[in-house]
């Protein structure tokens, strides 16, 4: 006794001395180390914001005098007349009628621009113009040092600027480039028009390089975690130093807060030129700066980790002892609760006496917790299966009565022939309830409800009429017995009997494939009576035992009922064949 009060009194002192160790010393260096640390952050953050920030000023800068330079070229060369004869011929009449000319018109024009882009170096790789009336399907397109190519079967309508441009009032627009193949260009769209006739002549297209931007970056150390990335006005990506970062920075518009990607967390700075709404976007990694503050953060860790080393030391064979004692009961706690109701705690790896004594305690409990649910589930189940034999070897009274009279009637007709099969059907379905077993076969059950289903017609004459199909297969398929006659049974007592219509009643059986790959077994009864309605009573009974029986057989069926106002009522009945197939074996 004494000397387990030691131990409690020496476990007593090592949590006093840890909680001063704590307050004292621990939080208070930790707080200040991390204030200082994360001082340190924020002026390389902001430092290196504003950076950034002015990097793209000067980029956007460049952008707008390199455009206004090459837009400038668009307009002036309109007006050289080897430029708009070209133009007006094409938008005139189909090339085809006067090739003479048009070669004419396209060695001059092909000789002008071509001296023109010669003369701006790199900026413009290329040259189109679609005709507005005739050839209006081709797209006449010059590249840089090349002859006027036609590019056939162009139909500039179905493209995303042409819908833009009609929006915009034939305001000229910049989209990524479709007519070039090279990387990194834009094409510059605007309507060519008659100034004097005031007439669309067609459309213009000038595809420009934005390869100066590489240019301009070459004195930048970037890193290959960030990025520079160009959007037009209409938010396309027109430029990126880094393809595999533009899913991140169209991530980061979307949610407007931090996003992942190939090298963890990033920040985003943009600046919007206010001549084009060009905006430039400059992706920054926090690896980079986490990376530049690899110092610090290693002698911090370095710091902490002789406070762990010594804390470790100090406390580590108690919390191995409790965690061993203890890890045992939580692991049988969760594995009882994840569904292993047969586990038990192995008491031997408890070192603590407290601990071994809930252990124990813990095997007792989960052993009358699984009697208990032993015994109810014994108990509902055997009460489930009695009250469902009871109900099979019930057939209606009224169907009955209904019958006999049937039988009379046919008796009074001299119809001897229907009268014998009548009688032959009626002994089946007596002899099918009588018998003591809980599940069936779909070929039996699909012959019962065959002769049901005989009794009625001879019943009703014309206004019943029935189809029953059983995919080859499924014949010797097993399903609780009287299952799928109350379903018929309804379709007749609340389709047929209280209207005037006639009724068919298709009943069919073969399986399908969800689309998760699970295979089905399905009854679908469909009948063309009054129209199912929700809120009826009869549902609540026999449609209800149907599914709890369904439920007992196979957890995993469906049972599904789906009809309305002038639509025909459709039960469905699915069971999974492959559960059931394990189930059995």
């Amino acid at each position: 006794m004494n000397s387990l009060k030691k131990r409690l009194k020496n476990r007593s002192l090592k949590s006093s001395s840890l909680l001063a160790f704590i307050v004292s010393f621990l939080i208070p260096s930790f707080l200040l180390i991390l204030l200082l640390f994360l001082c340190y952050m924020r002026i390389t953050v902001k430092t290196q914001e504003k950076e950034y920030k002015n990097t793209l000023n000067i980029l956007s800068s460049h952008l707008v005098n390199h455009i206004n330079s090459n837009s400038g070229l668009s307009l002036t060369y309109l007006f050289d007349p080897e430029v708009s004869n070209l133009y007006f011929f094409l938008n005139k009449k189909e090339y085809t009628q006067d090739l003479l000319s048009y070669t004419h018109y396209a060695q001059d024009f092909t000789s002008t621009l071509n001296n023109r882009m010669t003369l701006l170096g790199n900026s413009i790789t290329g040259i189109g113009f679609i005709p507005y009336r005739n050839n209006c399907d081709k797209l006449f397109y010059l590249k840089k040092y090349n002859k006027l190519q036609i590019i056939d079967s162009y139909d500039y309508k179905q493209s995303r600027w042409y819908y833009e441009l009609q929006s915009n009032n034939q305001t000229a627009l910049f989209v990524p480039s479709e007519t070039s193949i090279e990387e990194n260009t834009i094409s510059l769209i605007r309507t060519v028009k008659n100034i004097d006739k005031r007439q669309i002549v067609g459309y213009e297209i000038l595809d420009i390089s934005l390869d100066f931007i590489f240019e301009s970056l070459k004195d930048i150390s970037m890193s290959q975690y960030s990025g520079i990335f160009l959007e037009s006005p209409k938010n396309e990506l027109l430029f990126s130093t880094n393809n595999a970062l533009a899913p991140v920075v169209q991530s980061l518009l979307n949610t407007e807060t931090g996003a992942n990607g190939p090298s963890g967390q990033y920040d985003l700075y943009s600046f919007k030129d206010s001549s084009f709404g060009f905006t430039f976007y400059y992706l920054s990694s926090r690896y980079d700066l986490y990376r530049s503050l690899r110092y610090a953060t290693a002698l911090v860790l370095l710091f902490y980790l002789g406070m762990i080393v010594m804390a470790a030391f100090i406390f580590g064979h108690t919390y191995r002892s409790l965690t061993r004692s203890i890890t045992p009961v939580l692991t049988t706690m969760d594995k009882y609760h994840a569904g292993d109701s047969h586990i038990q705690c192995d008491t031997s790896q408890c070192n603590i006496s407290e601990i071994s004594a809930i252990a124990v305690n813990l095997n007792e409990m989960i052993e009358k917790i699984n009697i208990h649910i032993d015994n109810e589930y014994k108990f509902k189940m055997e009460q489930k299966i009695a009250e469902y034999q009871t109900l099979q070897s019930e057939i209606n009274p009224h169907f009955l009565h209904n019958i006999l009279n049937l039988l009379i009637a046919l008796n009074r007709l001299g119809d001897r022939t229907s009268l014998e099969q009548s009688i032959i059907s009626l002994s089946r379905l007596f002899r099918y309830t009588c018998e003591h077993n809980f599940n069936s076969t779909i070929q039996q059950e699909f012959n019962f409800i065959q002769d049901y289903l005989f009794l009625q017609k001879t019943r009703f004459d014309e206004r019943l009429d029935f189809q029953i199909f059983i995919e080859p297969g499924l014949e010797d398929f097993e399903i609780p017995k009287l299952l799928v006659q109350p379903l018929i049974e309804n379709a007749i007592v609340h389709g047929l009997e209280p209207s005037d219509c006639n009724e068919i009643i298709q009943l069919s059986a073969f399986t399908t494939t969800s689309c998760n790959g699970d295979e089905f077994m399905v009854i679908t009864v469909i009948n063309s009576g009054l129209p199912y309605i929700e809120n009826r009573s009869y549902k609540r009974v026999g449609l209800k035992n149907i599914e709890e029986r369904l439920t007992i057989f196979s957890p995993n069926s469906f049972f599904i009922i789906r009809g309305g106002i002038d639509k025909p009522t459709k039960c469905t009945i699915m069971i999974p064949k492959e559960k059931l197939k394990e189930e059995k074996r």
